[in-house]
């Protein structure tokens, strides 16, 4: 009996043996049996098999990334655009890009969008009111050539010429024609004096007003002696149904100022001094 409950507790142990060669026997079928376990293998099948909400994380980090991105991006071209200097831009190859949807706009200066919009606003109101400030003037001397063709002294005239003489008013008319055919319609000569007769012989005194005699080349202003060469030259024409009969010996010209409304843009004026003759149009 005591032999077999030996033997049974000898089951549950494991025996070393005394022999060194046994024992190393042992060892080595141990670290076998471990080699065999590759736990760098087992590692990649479970880096290779990824979560999806890894995969979802990471696109949706660089999506973020990008998307901070484009937002500064899209910042900093708003505040370009809203501007309402250029401190920050003047120095910057960036000229075409701020102007740009802007036609025939030259952005030499470095501009805003809003600078430019300011200064075309300020470039328009000023325009109009020199529109305004021109008609205030153009209207009244509108009026005042037909006061001369309506004045006493032509009606009465007209009157006592009969039939057979030529219409005083069409000749005072057709003169005044002559005279508004200017870019200013007219405002830049003034002509005040009248004496005509009954055979349609008249004489008339003016004053031709222009800009200076220093403007810049291209920039499309006349001196008052240009303007009252042209003037002469359109009255010799035989289309007008006029003729010089004296040429002006000089056109002398000399410098002009004046606070008055619309004479104010004038620099220069030359006097003339016409005697003219009506021709009479045949009406069949």
């Amino acid at each position: 009996m005591e032999e077999a409950n030996n033997t049974e507790q000898k089951a549950h142990y494991i025996e070393f043996s005394e022999d060194p060669q046994k024992v190393g026997n042992i060892f080595n079928e141990l670290s076998g049996d471990i080699n065999e376990l590759d736990f760098n293998e087992r590692t990649q099948k479970v880096k290779e098999k990824k979560d999806p909400i890894e995969i979802v994380y990471s696109i949706s980090g660089k999506l973020f990334v990008l998307g901070i991105i484009v937002t500064i991006l899209l910042s900093i071209d708003v505040y370009a655009r809203s501007a309402d200097n250029n401190s920050l831009f003047a120095n910057l190859p960036i000229c075409p890009y701020l102007s740009y949807g802007i036609e025939n706009y030259d952005n030499a200066e470095c501009k805003t969008p809003l600078m430019i919009s300011s200064e075309v606003t300020a470039k328009k109101e000023k325009l109009e009111k020199q529109i305004i400030e021109n008609l205030v003037i153009l209207v009244p001397k509108l009026m005042q050539s037909l006061n001369i063709v309506n004045s006493p002294k032509v009606q009465f005239i007209e009157e006592h010429t009969g039939n057979s003489r030529i219409s005083i008013t069409d000749a005072v008319q057709n003169f005044l024609d002559v005279k508004n055919k200017t870019s200013y319609r007219g405002a830049d000569i003034e002509c005040q004096t009248f004496s005509i007769d009954e055979k349609g012989v008249f004489s008339v005194s003016c004053q031709v007003y222009g800009g200076s005699l220093l403007a810049p080349i291209g920039l499309g202003t006349k001196t008052s002696r240009e303007t009252a060469m042209e003037f002469i030259t359109r009255l010799s024409d035989p289309k007008n149904n006029l003729q010089l009969l004296s040429y002006p010996k000089t056109l002398d010209i000399s410098e002009f100022s004046s606070p008055e409304g619309f004479k104010n843009i004038f620099l220069t004026q030359t006097s003339l001094n016409l005697k003219l003759q009506y021709l009479v149009v045949n009406k069949m």
